[in-house]
Formats: structure tokens, C-alpha cells, sequence
């Protein structure tokens, strides 16, 4: 059943008109144009042809929505070459028809779901703390945001962030900055909040939620994070699902599940769910479809996030079927919802509006500029500084360069997703119809079973756990599983934070509370009409078994995919495909590939290695050693280069050491001088340069100080070498170095003397008594003089020591009554 514009708003729909005129380049306002003939001409590229559908697009619906939505979907979602062969050289009649399938294709019989308008109870200040703290811990957890960044810091109104910026004035390209800006809690709220620690919180923060393995913390302890005011949990029951349960009988009849899919683990585990529920059924004409219990559901919000390519069951893998061959019906494996989401969140300080829109251009995250596309719009709380433009499939290494507003548009691509389901879920109105959002995400987990309570709806989630293909399921579409299936509802626990941080158990991937039914299910027959089955609508439609999934062919698909990304050649490539016909598992398969690339990427490097050793100008034995060593293990190609480097290093300093003693010969130096010099070279206190400013400078003392021509030597085992201050100073240490010399000199003479006196009085003592007195007396008398006169000389050298302007050639100083 279509719903046609419900919650859109006339002026809305006006603006939209508006835009789509300015795509088409039309002169004509905003009249439609009138239905044309003519045709698309014959090219090979989808731009031109682009712009040649928007008018015939407006000539076949007047959904606005819908308009956009084919819009994107033959520009963005479809492969190029599928646009191109499908309208390339068609007649504008020839396109209408076409175009008139998909819009009957993709509003009613593919459609499912409602509009994604909601409005959010946020009066209660808490729970908007609680909200900013939902997407702290997400940020935290994409690292968009500093993980050293406090959860008060995150709640003002800037925060300091690391920009990359272009840079025309030097070589790169670009530069990274630091830049305060708004913080994301002022983009989505108007202001900063006061960041009080709630129940919710807290309980979060004992369990772990802000440690290293917070991802794990969360998703292990979500009915225990998410309690009502009565510490009942929003998550009461849950249901252990093992892929090998899963029968198209697992839902009561009738009963379809319509999957929000946004993240799936390396098996795959919800692409293989949805693929277990198939079945058979007999068409009006009699012959045989398949349809399936379980279908992927893809909304704008989906196309929107930037791992939308990554599911098995994509979008763009889609376009396979739906942009078939001209003149055959377009298929599908996935149901749609082509319809805008906005969101309200009322607070008691204002209105935050989220929505999307679709613009002539669109900024993506290095702020360039593409043609059309969707992008997300905020409308905060605060009339100065309301609306914000955010980049749709932000990427995560974008974002955490990226400005305050890239950083919440990753945020959005998530976060988006979540508020879309919690409204298919709050209008659905088809008793038979369940929805339910199937992430491995814990923090989109989080967000979702949050904003579920907000809105006062049933938090149903499809989590796959495990790499053993187990999920965990919880919400009231329990109610509608098959009670005659082999899967049973086992109560929730809820635990303190000093428990057990495991809820529930699921020690054991395998776990199952019923019997496993072996046999295969009669399905009966079905009646459908346009593609929806009689018993309540419940299936969508199928044509020569295009709706099934083949789980070995589709683990072979994945492998060949995972393989051809790391770069195999064809004869690699099938000969670990055959391994894996053969019986290989999947992980058995990937690390022998990993193998082959590690030994192919060593050989590679090896090549490189020995380049650039050669570059280097290594000898052979050398080069032989290093690339010896690096074959081993014992270094790897970084240390090899660094070990070659000191080669290098050494062979150079060797030569300079060489060079720098011929240079020091050929000036003349003394060998004292010489080698002084050289092992200050050697020890790297003196650079070559230095060492030959010295030596220029020991020649220069010599030629104009002769005193000095033999201190070279004294002066370098010092205190090593110190600059002279002028000729002057240096007259004046060489005058004193020659007084310092004659003064020793006349010490030692005073000794001498001093010894001779002592001799002569011995021997007046020994001719005291002898006949011959008076000569004895005489020859004292003249040692007396004698010491006298060497005491007055000792005292005039050193008076004249301590005088700078004394002569070196000046003698002693005599005594007027000296004779």
C-alpha cells in the first residue's frame, strides 16, 4: 500500500519543486514540461544522460520523494554502465515507460514501511544529557573525537580539533590546524548542556562503556543499560537464533520481517538469515516463484551512510535486476522506502529538526563539490546559528579530519538510520508486517533501543554476535515467531555492575533451547498478485528464482570478491577457489592467500631493497650481508636501510678523517697539534670545518708570536681550545710565562746561596780557635753580602712579575748604596 506525502509540508514541497527546476535548466519557472518527444542520444557516459531523464522523470510522477529518489537512483546508486544501456538511445517514449515501471516498482509494489516523520520527547532535561552521551560514547568509539576528551569538555558549547586545511604556499597540498568550533553538542541541541551523570550513565560507566573494549561492555550488557523507571528492562526476552534454526517457517503465516540492515560481519550472518527463509509458491498463471519470510529494507537514510556498498545485499548490487535489459519487468530482492525522514526532538529550551534533502550540489567531506545528491539538515534550538548542510557518507578517516559538522555527519549516517526504523516500526499499521534494525553495531545498538523508549516503542533488534553465525533477538516481533518452530523466548538478565558483565550467557554460539527439526517444510501453494502475496501481502514477489540466495554459491561470491581485492592473478585466484570446492574453509583459504601476498610483498621488497642498497654505493659484501639478514627475519626492510645508512655514514667519516689529515699536513702542523686535532674529530666535538679553523688559527699565533709556536700542543690537552682576544693579550702571557721562568731560576740560585752561607759559617765556627781570626770573620762577612745581595734580586723579579708593562729583557734594579 503507498502512502503519498504524509507530514510534508506545502512550502516543503514548493522548495523541492523549485530545485528540481533548477536541475533541468528549465526557462519555462515552475510549469512541468510538457511531455516531449524525442530522444536520449547514444553516449557512453551517464552524465548527459542524467540530465536528459529529470524532465521526463517530472513528466511521469509528481511525488517529489520519488522524483528524487529514481533521480539518485539512476545517478548514484545504479552502475554506470547499466544507466547507460538502459536509456542510451531510447526514444523519450521508450524512457517513460521505463521510467513509469520503476515508480510503480518502487511506490507500491516493492514499498514497505511509512514516512519517517517523528517527533522526540526531550523535555526532560536528562534524557537530552543522555542523548549527548549516547553520541560521545559513538564518537569516542569511531574516533572522531580525542578518546582523552571528558564527557563535560564534550558539552560545551566548542571544542579545539585538528582540521586538515588546504595549503597553496608549500609543497603539500595540504596542512593539518587546530581550530576551535562549535561543538557537536551545541549543532544538535542550540547550546551547551550541563553534564550532570544520570542513572543511565552510570550504569553504562560501571559496566565499562568508556574502557578499552567498551564496543564489547555495551553490546553484552544492553537489557541491563536500558531500564524503565521501575528497573524493569525495555529488553525483557530475547531469542538465541544459530543460522542452521532459521526455516521459512520460523515467523507465524502470513507474517513477513522487514530488515534495516546496516552493518554485517564477515560471514555474512544476516544476508544468510534472510536467504534460510525462502520459499515456493504458485503463481496465477500456474507456474512456480520463490519468495522470501525475511527481506532487507532500504531507505534514504541507508543510501545516505557510507557503508551502504558494503552490504552483500546492496543497493547498487540490486541494480543487477532492477536496471535489467529494456522491455523486461524490473525485479528486486529488496523491499524500499523511498520517502525523506525528519525527526523533532522538543526540549525544554527549544526544537532540534533533523531531515534530508535533495540539492543541485552537494559538498563532499574535502569540500568539493559533486552534482546532486541527498544531504542531512539540522535546525537546532538556537535562532542565531540554526541551520547546518552536513556531507552525506561521511567516512570515518574524513571525519576525524574534518570539521565539528563532518564529525556529526558521521554520526548521522548511523544515527539516521536508527530514527527511520524507530518510525516504521511506531506507524506501522499492517498487523502482519514486522520491523526491526539488524546491526552488529553496539553504539547503534544503543542509540536505537534509547530513542525506542523515547518514543514509547518496541526496541526490535536482529544483533548478530558471534563467528559462529548466532544472533541475538529482541523486541515483541518475538511474539510473531512461530511457536511451533524450534526456537524458543528465554527470559533476559539484568545485572549490577559487579556481576557478571555477560548478558545473557552465550558462552556456547550453538546455543538452542528446543529440538532442531531436520525435515524440510511444505510450504502449500500461495496466490500473488503484482507482486504481493495473497495471505495478508506478505511476500514480495519473485520471477524464475531470482528472490533465492544460494549459500555456498554466495560464500564462493564472497571469497572470489575478498581474493580479487588483494590483487591475485587469475591462476592464483582459482587455484585457492578449487581449495575451497574441494572442501578448504573459508579461514583456511584467506590465510593461505595471506601467505601468498606476504611472500609475493617480501620478494617485491627484496627487489626494492637491493635497489636502493645499490643507490647507496654498497660494496657486494655488504649488500650481500644486509639482504642476507633481512632474508632471514633477523631485520626488516626499515632496519636494513637504517644499518645501511651507518655504513654509509661510517665510509664517509673514514674518508673525511683521510682527507682532513692531508689538509693538516700540508699547513705545516706539528704532530702534537695534528693528532690533537684529529681525535677531536674523531670524538665529534669539532666538525671538519672547526678542525681547519683551528689549525688556521694555531699557524696564525705562530707567525705573529713567536713565544707561542710550541703551546700548541699544551693548549689542546687543557681546557681545549679557546679563542684569543687580540695580539696584545697574547704579548702579555708570553712576557709573563719568561718572568715566571727567570724567577724560578733565581729561586734556585737563592738556594744555592743560602747553602754556600751555611758552609762558610761552619767554617769560621772551625777556625774560631785557630791563630788566623780576623780572615775567618772576613769570609763570613762576604757570604752575608752575598745572600743579601741574591735576597734583593729575588724580591725585584718578584715585583716585576706582577707588572703587564715590564720588559722581558729588564734587568735587576740596583741599589744607590749598592757597590
Amino acid at each position: 500500500m503507498a502512502l503519498r506525502s504524509v507530514g510534508v509540508s506545502a512550502s516543503m514541497y514548493q522548495n523541492q519543486l523549485n530545485q528540481l527546476t533548477r536541475m533541468e535548466k528549465s526557462k519555462r519557472g515552475n510549469t512541468p514540461p510538457k511531455r516531449t518527444n524525442g530522444a536520449i542520444p547514444k553516449l557512453k557516459t551517464k552524465g548527459p544522460i542524467i540530465n536528459a531523464l529529470v524532465p521526463l522523470i517530472r513528466q511521469v510522477t509528481n511525488d517529489i520523494d520519488l522524483q528524487y529518489f529514481l533521480i539518485s537512483l539512476y545517478d548514484d546508486t545504479s552502475n554506470d554502465q547499466y544507466t547507460v544501456d538502459l536509456f542510451s538511445g531510447q526514444t523519450h517514449e521508450q524512457v517513460r515507460d521505463i521510467i513509469q515501471a520503476h515508480a510503480m516498482m518502487f511506490s507500491k509494489t516493492f514499498y514497505r514501511g511509512s514516512v519517517p516523520n517523528l517527533s522526540f520527547d526531550l523535555t526532560n532535561n536528562d534524557n537530552v544529557v543522555n542523548l549527548a552521551y549516547i553520541m560521545y560514547l559513538d564518537m569516542r568509539h569511531d574516533e572522531t573525537i580525542n578518546k582523552s576528551l571528558s564527557f563535560d569538555d564534550f558539552c560545551k558549547a566548542e571544542m579545539n580539533v585538528r582540521v586538515k586545511v588546504k595549503n597553496k604556499n608549500t609543497v603539500n597540498k595540504t596542512q593539518t590546524v587546530n581550530k576551535t568550533q562549535k561543538s557537536p553538542v551545541f549543532i544538535l541541541f542550540g547550546k551547551a548542556i550541563t553534564p550532570i551523570e544520570t542513572s543511565f550513565i552510570k550504569r553504562i560507566r560501571d559496566l565499562g562503556g568508556e574502557g578499552d573494549n567498551a564496543e564489547l561492555a555495551i553490546k553484552n550488557n544492553l537489557p541491563s543499560i536500558h531500564l524503565k523507571p521501575d528497573e524493569t528492562s525495555y529488553l525483557p526476552i530475547y531469542k538465541q537464533i544459530n543460522i542452521d534454526q532459521i526455516k521459512s517457517n520460523i515467523l507465524k503465516e502470513g507474517h513477513n520481517l522487514f530488515m534495516g540492515i546496516d552493518q554485517e560481519d564477515e560471514k555474512a550472518t544476516v544476508t544468510l538469515n534472510i536467504s534460510k527463509t525462502k520459499y515456493e509458491f504458485k503463481k496465477n498463471n500456474g507456474s512456480v516463484g520463490t519468495a522470501k519470510i525475511f527481506y532487507p529494507l532500504v531507505s534514504v537514510a541507508n543510501l545516505m551512510d557510507p557503508g551502504k556498498n558494503m552490504l552483500i545485499e546492496s543497493a547498487k548490487e540490486n541494480t543487477k535486476y532492477s536496471m535489467q535489459a529494456k522491455g523486461t519487468l524490473p525485479l528486486s530482492r529488496l523491499t524500499w522506502n523511498y520517502k525523506q525522514p525528519k525527526f523533532e526532538f522538543k526540549m525544554s529550551h527549544g526544537t532540534t529538526e533533523l531531515s534530508t534533502s535533495y540539492r543541485d550540489e552537494v559538498k563532499t567531506g574535502n569540500g568539493n563539490k559533486k552534482k546532486r545528491g541527498y544531504e542531512y539538515t539540522i535546525n537546532n534550538a538556537n535562532t542565531n546559528d540554526a541551520e547546518r548542510i552536513l556531507s552525506s557518507t561521511m567516512s570515518k578517516a574524513k571525519a576525524k579530519v574534518g570539521t565539528t559538522n563532518d564529525r556529526v555527519a558521521k554520526f548521522m549516517g548511523d544515527f539516521m538510520q536508527a530514527l527511520t526504523m524507530v518510525a516504521h516500526i511506531k506507524h506501522n499499521t499492517v498487523t502482519k508486517y514486522n520491523y526491526c534494525l539488524a546491526t552488529g553495531d553496539a553504539m547503534l545498538c544503543n542509540s536505537f533501543i534509547f530513542m525506542c523508549s523515547i518514543a514509547k516503542v518496541s526496541p526490535n533488534l536482529w544483533m548478530p554476535i558471534s563467528k559462529q553465525q548466532t544472533s541475538l533477538v529482541y523486541g515483541n516481533m518475538l511474539n510473531n515467531f512461530n511457536p511451533n518452530s524450534n526456537i524458543k523466548s528465554a527470559p533476559t538478565e539484568v545485572l549490577n555492575a559487579n556481576k557478571v558483565r555477560r548478558t545473557p550467557n552465550r558462552s556456547n554460539g550453538n546455543r538452542s533451547t528446543g529440538t532442531r527439526s531436520t525435515g524440510t517444510r511444505s510450504t502449500g501453494t500461495r496466490s500473488i498478485v503484482n507482486g504481493v502475496s495473497g495471505s495478508g501481502g506478505s511476500t514480495v514477489g519473485g520471477n524464475n528464482n531470482n528472490n533465492e540466495i544460494r549459500s555456498p554459491n554466495r560464500g564462493r561470491t564472497m571469497l572470489n570478491q575478498r581474493l580479487r581485492a588483494k590483487g591475485f592473478n587469475n591462476a592464483n585466484r582459482i587455484a585457492l577457489l578449487k581449495n575451497y570446492n574441494k572442501g578448504m574453509n573459508v579461514n583456511n583459504v584467506i590465510n593461505k592467500a595471506n601467505a601468498i601476498v606476504s611472500i609475493k610483498k617480501k620478494a617485491e621488497n627484496k627487489k626494492n631493497l637491493n635497489q636502493r642498497l645499490r643507490a647507496k654505493g654498497l660494496n657486494n659484501a655488504n649488500r650481500i650481508a644486509l639482504l642476507n639478514n633481512y632474508n632471514k627475519g633477523t631485520m626488516n626492510f626499515n632496519k636494513v636501510i637504517t644499518k645501511a645508512n651507518a655504513i654509509v655514514l661510517n665510509k664517509k667519516r673514514a674518508e673525511n678523517k683521510k682527507n682532513l689529515n692531508k689538509r693538516l699536513r700540508a699547513k705545516g702542523l706539528n704532530n702534537a697539534n695534528r693528532i690533537a686535532l684529529l681525535n677531536n674529530y674523531n670524538k665529534g666535538t669539532m666538525n671538519v670545518n672547526k678542525v681547519i679553523t683551528k689549525a688556521n688559527q694555531i699557524n696564525n699565533n705562530k707567525r705573529s708570536n713567536p713565544a707561542e709556536m710550541n703551546l700548541g700542543a699544551a693548549i689542546m690537552s687543557g681546557e681545549g681550545m679557546k679563542r684569543q682576544r687580540n695580539n696584545t693579550e697574547n704579548n702579555r702571557n708570553a712576557v709573563i710565562a719568561n718572568l715566571q721562568a727567570q724567577l724560578a731560576r733565581a729561586q734556585a740560585a737563592l738556594v744555592e746561596s743560602t747553602q754556600a752561607a751555611n758552609a762558610a759559617a761552619r767554617n769560621a765556627r772551625n777556625a774560631r780557635n785557630a791563630s788566623n781570626a780576623q780572615a775567618a770573620k772576613n769570609a763570613a762577612n762576604e757570604a752575608n753580602a752575598k745572600v743579601k745581595r741574591q735576597e734583593r734580586a729575588l724580591k725585584q723579579l718578584q715585583t716585576n712579575a706582577s707588572l703587564a708593562g715590564v720588559s722581558p729583557n729588564q734587568g735587576l734594579r740596583k741599589s744607590k748604596r749598592q757597590k
